[in-house]
C-alpha cells in the first residue's frame, strides 16, 4: 500500500497478493488511537512546533516542543529515534507526550528505590523555607534542612549546587510528593564506623582527633568516626573561661581517653592529662618566702586570686594586702588583670592552695610602733571607720588604733560613736596601750582632758540642783555629766520631818561624804554640812565667851 500525499484515495499495487482483511487492517488500527494509550513510534521529522512520530498506522502524531522547558528538550529526541509516547489528544492530528513517559519511568525507578531503600543521586537546586529543592534525575524532591547533614546547619547556602547521595523517606506519586534525606545515609555510615571504632578503643589510649563541635561546656572531638566529649575542665590544669580561647572547629589535637562507657557509647577525653600537673612540683617551684610577680585573675569579697603561672593560682587574702586598712586598700587599689608582686607565705600541695601576701614584701610599721607611740602620748589622727563598738583612727605612721566607745567621754554615756564622731574627722587622742604582736593600739578621747571626778574630794562642799527624785532620796547635778546622790536621811534636819524632803530643781549645798571615782559615784549630805557648820559656830562662840570683860579687866587693876 502506498500513501499519496494530499490525496484522499489510496492506490494499491500487487492487489492479487492482498486480502480484504489486510486492506481493512490499517483502518482498524485507527480505532486504537485513544487518549491515555501508550504507543511506540519513530521520529520522522522535526519542525519548530515539535517532533512528528510515525506510530505505524495511517496517521502520524506530534510531540509538542512546548511540553518541555526552553532549552531542556531531551537529547534523545531526534529524527530516526525510536520512542515510546502517550496519546494526549486524538482530535485532528494526535498530540503525543514524551515527557509523561519520562516522568512515569522516573517515578517507577523512584518507587523501586523507595521500596528497596536504594540510594539516589541528586543535586541541591535552591533553599526554601525549612529546607531545599533537590533535582533527583529530573524530578524535584523536598529535603528538610535538618536532613541535609548530621550537624546543625548554620548556613544553608553552602549546600547549594552540591551533588550528594540521598534516600527517599516519603513518596506519593499521585501527589508528586517526594521527601528525601542525606542525614540518614550519614548516620548509617557513621554507625558502621562507630561500631568499628568502639571495638578498638580503651581507657588511657592516646589518639589523634579533630574538633567537630564546640559548646559552652566543652568540645566534641572526632576520634576516627566516633565523637568523644572533651570537657572544659579537661582542657588545661588552669581554669579555662571559654573553650574558643584554646580550640576551634576542624583543629587537629591529641587526646587521651579517661573514661569509656561501652554500654552507652560515651567517651570522655582529656588534653591536660597529656602534660604534667603543675601542682606536683608546686612546693619546689614556689617555696615559702619567694617573692614573685603574678596576674590578678578574679576578685572576691575575701580577697583576690593571683595566677603565678598557667595552672597555679594563689589567694591573696584581704588581710594580707596592707599593714593598715588592708581590706579597703585592696578594694580600692587592685584591679582584675593587674600585675602585682606577692610573697609566698604557705603552700598546701594536697589541697592545691597557696597563700600570698603583699604587705609582707613591705616594711612592717608595727616594728617601730613601740618607739613612736609610748602610752600616755597625745597624738592626732583621722577617723577612718566607725563601728558600733568604737572608732578606728589612722595615726601618722599609717597604722590604725581603736578608740573604744567607753573611752569617748568621762561623764556622758555614748550610745553610738556616730553621735560624737564622723568619718574623716581629725581628732586628738591619747595612746593607752600597745600590742605590736597583735597589731593593736588602744586610744582614748576622754584622756585628753583630766578626769573631772578627780577634782572632787571627800569633805568638799559642793553646790548643785536636784535633777531627779527617788524613793531613797535624790540626785543632784554638780556640773554637766556629774551627779551626786543624797539619801533622805542626809537631808537638812529642817526638812527631814517634811514629807516632801527634796524638790526637783531646788539648789542644794552639801558636803561630799563618799566618793568612788572608779565607779563614778559621789554621795553628799546636807545634814553633815549643817552639823559641821553648827560645830564651827559653837566653837567660835566658845572662843568669844573665853575673853575677859571690860569690868573684869578694871577690877583686876
Amino acid at each position: 500500500m502506498v500513501k499519496t500525499k494530499n490525496l484522499d484515495k489510496t492506490v494499491f499495487d500487487n492487489t492479487e497478493d492482498i486480502s480484504m482483511a489486510d486492506l481493512m487492517k490499517g483502518y482498524d488500527d485507527t480505532n486504537t488511537i485513544e487518549s491515555g494509550k501508550e504507543l511506540d513510534g519513530v521520529i520522522m521529522e522535526e519542525n519548530s512546533d515539535g517532533f512528528m512520530v510515525d506510530l505505524g498506522i495511517k496517521s502520524e502524531g506530534m510531540i509538542p516542543k512546548k511540553e518541555f522547558e526552553e532549552g531542556k528538550i531531551p537529547q534523545e529526541l531526534k529524527v530516526g529515534a525510536k520512542v515510546r509516547v502517550k496519546v494526549i489528544n486524538t482530535i485532528g492530528r494526535p498530540i503525543l507526550s514524551y515527557r509523561v513517559i519520562l516522568e512515569k519511568d522516573k517515578f517507577d525507578n523512584l518507587q523501586k528505590a523507595f521500596n528497596n531503600g536504594n540510594y539516589i543521586s541528586g543535586t541541591i537546586l535552591k533553599d526554601i523555607k525549612c529546607g531545599f529543592i533537590v533535582d533527583i534525575g529530573g524530578v524535584n524532591a523536598f529535603l528538610p534542612i535538618s536532613h541535609v547533614d548530621i550537624n546543625f546547619v548554620k548556613d544553608a547556602k553552602v549546600y547549594i549546587a552540591k551533588t550528594y547521595e540521598f534516600v527517599i523517606t516519603e513518596l506519593d506519586i499521585k501527589k508528586r510528593n517526594i521527601v528525601i534525606s542525606r542525614r540518614k545515609i550519614l548516620e548509617d555510615e557513621k554507625n558502621i564506623v562507630r561500631e568499628s571504632a568502639l571495638s578498638s578503643i580503651a581507657e588511657s589510649q592516646i589518639l589523634d582527633g579533630t574538633v567537630s563541635r564546640i559548646t559552652n561546656f566543652g568540645a566534641f572531638v572526632d576520634i576516627g568516626g566516633i565523637d568523644g566529649l572533651l570537657h572544659i575542665g579537661e582542657l588545661a590544669w588552669y581554669k579555662v573561661k571559654k573553650v574558643e580561647d584554646l580550640l576551634h572547629v576542624g583543629q587537629k589535637i591529641k587526646v587521651q581517653i579517661i573514661k569509656f562507657d561501652k554500654a552507652n557509647g560515651k567517651i570522655s577525653l582529656s588534653i591536660k592529662n597529656l602534660v604534667a600537673n603543675p601542682w606536683d612540683c608546686a612546693a619546689e617551684r614556689f617555696p615559702v618566702g619567694l617573692i614573685i610577680k603574678g596576674k590578678v585573675t578574679s576578685i572576691m569579697e575575701y580577697g583576690v586570686f593571683v595566677e603565678l603561672e598557667p595552672g597555679i593560682e594563689g589567694l591573696l587574702h584581704s588581710s594580707e594586702y596592707a599593714w593598715n586598712d588592708s581590706e579597703a586598700a585592696l578594694k580600692r587599689e587592685v584591679k582584675k588583670e593587674q600585675e602585682i608582686e606577692v610573697k609566698i607565705i604557705s603552700v598546701d600541695k594536697e589541697n592545691k592552695k597557696i597563700a600570698l601576701s603583699v604587705k609582707q614584701t613591705l616594711p612592717n610599721p608595727w616594728d617601730e610602733v613601740s618607739r613612736h607611740y609610748i602610752p600616755g602620748t597625745v597624738v592626732k589622727g583621722i577617723v577612718q571607720n566607725i563601728m558600733p563598738f568604737g572608732a578606728f583612727v589612722k595615726l601618722p605612721e599609717g597604722i590604725e588604733g581603736l578608740v573604744h566607745i567607753s573611752d569617748f567621754s568621762w561623764t556622758q554615756k555614748i550610745n553610738h560613736p556616730e553621735n560624737v564622731l564622723k568619718k574623716g574627722d581629725e581628732v586628738e587622742v591619747v595612746v593607752m596601750g600597745i600590742n605590736p604582736q597583735n597589731e593593736r593600739i588602744s586610744l582614748s578621747l576622754k584622756h585628753v582632758t583630766q578626769d573631772p571626778y578627780k577634782k572632787y574630794k571627800t569633805g568638799n562642799v559642793v553646790k548643785g540642783n536636784v535633777v531627779r527624785i527617788t524613793n531613797f532620796g535624790a540626785f543632784v547635778e554638780l556640773e554637766p555629766g556629774i551627779e551626786a546622790s543624797i539619801k533622805n536621811s542626809e537631808a537638812s534636819s529642817l526638812k527631814f520631818k517634811n514629807p516632801q524632803v527634796f524638790v526637783e530643781g531646788e539648789e542644794l549645798e552639801a558636803k561630799i561624804i563618799k566618793i568612788d571615782s572608779t565607779k563614778r559615784k559621789i554621795e553628799v549630805s546636807v545634814k553633815k554640812l549643817e552639823v559641821d557648820r553648827e560645830k564651827e559656830l559653837v566653837k567660835q562662840f566658845a572662843i568669844q565667851n573665853d575673853k575677859p570683860t571690860l569690868g573684869e579687866l578694871l577690877s583686876e587693876e
